[in-house]
């Protein structure tokens, strides 16, 4: 692909992602704005209504880092590097590997990346593993979860990621994707904190009452896709308990523009 495709796919993405940003904005109404009561006081008068609410939040962080827009090629990289696989089952379906392993593979609770070290690296189990890191805060009991990084953050979608499908203690198997041409495309930009993220989703009414923020993670989304490329952007990632039921739900939102994003693991 010559430079000057690449320059007109991104001209047409960002003209689809600026219409994709201003109808997410009245669909869903004005974004709260942090200054119109002029300050601090509005944030601790929200944090009060939060814990009047018996919303737990524990310690947030008020620090604004930087972040960029982020597109990648969608391609059958994975598809192509197949056969190399070994001791598994394995079919691709849209962009990503789902595999079964042959012989189950006994993993260590405490610590699974220990036991995956080697599935992990050897590219006969897995394909190009060496881009994943484990991600402890994205994983469960159920899926361990390796990600690839853009910038030090994980990616939140499974295009992105290996999800080892964990019974009774033992591997089954995953599933794969895997981002290929990662390009940034724009310079950095700032993105709300972790505190103002959390008062805006309260502010939207997406945090129930009698509920934890158990944690929550800064990651790269999927935004939108055109032309063979898909765009990720910075998403800050809550996950929150209800006390009274157990249950955990998970609530994203726009790390840019502070919209609220799919309520929903992928």
């Amino acid at each position: 692909m010559n430079f000057r495709r690449i320059e007109w796919i991104f001209f047409i993405a960002f003209i689809i992602l600026d219409i994709f940003l201003v109808s997410s904005y009245f669909r869903q109404g004005p974004i709260p704005n942090a200054n119109s009561k002029g300050t601090e006081n509005t944030t601790v008068s929200v944090l009060k209504s939060m814990r009047d609410d018996q919303i737990n939040v524990g310690k947030v962080s008020n620090k604004k880092d930087n972040g960029y827009y982020i597109s990648s090629s969608d391609g059958n990289h994975l598809k192509e590097k197949g056969n190399s696989l070994r001791y598994q089952n394995w079919s691709y379906n849209n962009n990503q590997i789902n595999s079964t392993f042959a012989t189950m593979i006994k993993v260590n609770a405490d610590n699974p990346q220990r036991s995956l070290k080697s599935i992990v690296n050897d590219p006969s189990q897995i394909i190009d593993g060496k881009d994943y890191k484990y991600c402890k805060k994205l994983s469960t009991k159920n899926v361990i979860v390796y990600a690839q990084y853009i910038h030090g953050d994980p990616v939140y979608d499974s295009s992105g990621q290996i999800r080892f499908h964990v019974k009774n203690g033992y591997i089954e198997g995953y599933t794969q994707g895997h981002l290929e041409n990662i390009q940034t495309l724009r310079g950095s930009r700032k993105i709300i904190s972790q505190k103002r993220a959390l008062i805006w989703l309260y502010q939207y009414n997406k945090l129930p009452s009698n509920s934890t923020v158990e944690s929550s993670n800064l990651t790269y989304s999927k935004l939108l896709s055109v032309n063979g490329n898909t765009i990720y952007i910075p998403t800050w990632v809550f996950y929150i308990k209800n006390n009274a039921s157990g249950s955990t739900i998970y609530r994203k939102i726009n790390a840019f523009t502070g919209a609220v994003m799919d309520d929903g693991n992928n």
